[in-house]
């Protein structure tokens, strides 16, 4: 409970911000109507904001490449997103971009009370990020693999899930174990504990899932290799079996066929048959180091959302 001078101190800040924000007056004029210094007045404002006395609210317009969304749900027979951007975007801005653009379609399809899926990659958290700063939803988020251990959040699926549901003061669900174990008997028994075994339920209840997308044509791409779970050998011999890359947990190869590897019998994820239940599946994933992950996902039925940026989506259609 506020006292009686902080309630004060309060309502100052409130009258120097409306008069500021609202009916547009310049900082001298506040000052001269609150009898007060120009400084102060600055000084009010930005501990106005500081207090949540004052939220901003930015409102990004974001253009459709409508022609190639219809390409795509044509020739994959998907829902498509394609952000369509000025020239002279640069990969971190493109990334940042279409995490926004992500984070828009994405919030439209939630349902109040469902439960929703997160895994990891670059984009996805740029996707979470902006997420994160929408009005909330009372959801409950769910990690669907364990952590892959990486010093990068964007690779850590209960950072990202943390981050939802700290923000949105919503539910979560975590899976608390790394992303691969030694043995498939360890993976059982992880899975057999009470918290873990809620995710396994809730994963079976999931309404919408958000996915990320690795190449192993790229180390720089691959969330396994960035965790220090495979080496450039084992990629190498990855590829050599016709793994082009993952999504999610599941290795593809050209024709979006699952390849099954050992490591995949050790990993602390999501099923194949969990994630096909899923009523809204989302991909995000865009640049030339993805095009063949990308084109392999969609020919495979793994996705019933994509979303991604205009020259990617040029590529493969």
């Amino acid at each position: 409970m506020q006292t009686d001078t902080e309630w004060e101190r309060w309502a100052v800040l409130a009258e120097a911000a409306e008069l500021y924000y609202l009916k547009g007056m310049q900082q001298a004029e506040i000052a001269s109507k609150m009898n007060i210094s120009r400084s102060l007045v600055s000084k009010m404002i930005t501990e106005a904001q500081h207090k949540g006395i004052v939220t901003i609210s930015i409102n990004h317009f974001f253009r459709r490449a409508e022609d190639l969304e219809s390409g795509l749900r044509d020739r994959y027979g998907i829902d498509a997103a394609v952000l369509r951007l000025p020239r002279g975007f640069g990969h971190d801005e493109i990334k940042k971009q279409l995490g926004r653009f992500s984070a828009d379609i994405i919030y439209s399809r939630l349902e109040p009370g469902s439960f929703v899926g997160f895994t990891f990659g670059t984009s996805l958290k740029e996707a979470v990020d902006a997420l994160a700063l929408k009005p909330p939803l009372s959801i409950a988020a769910v990690q669907l693999a364990g952590s892959l251990g990486a010093s990068e959040a964007a690779f850590d699926s209960h950072e990202l899930v943390h981050k939802l549901s700290s923000s949105w003061n919503c539910g979560s669900v975590y899976l608390h174990a790394p992303y691969i174990v030694s043995s498939e008997e360890i993976r059982r028994q992880l899975f057999k504990s009470m918290s873990n075994n809620q995710n396994a339920e809730a994963c079976k209840s999931l309404n919408a899932a958000v996915v990320g997308m690795s190449s192993f044509d790229s180390r720089s791409s691959s969330a396994l290799y960035a965790g220090g779970h495979i080496s450039a050998i084992d990629m190498k011999d990855m590829r050599a079996r016709g793994i082009i890359g993952d999504i999610g947990s599941f290795s593809l190869d050209d024709d979006g066929k699952l390849i099954e590897v050992d490591s995949l019998t050790r990993m602390v994820a999501f099923d194949e048959k969990s994630w096909k239940s899923v009523k809204n599946r989302f991909g995000i994933a865009f640049g030339d180091s993805k095009i063949r992950i990308i084109k392999a996902s969609l020919k495979g039925g793994w996705l019933t959302t994509f979303i991604t940026d205009e020259q990617t989506a040029d590529k493969i259609i």
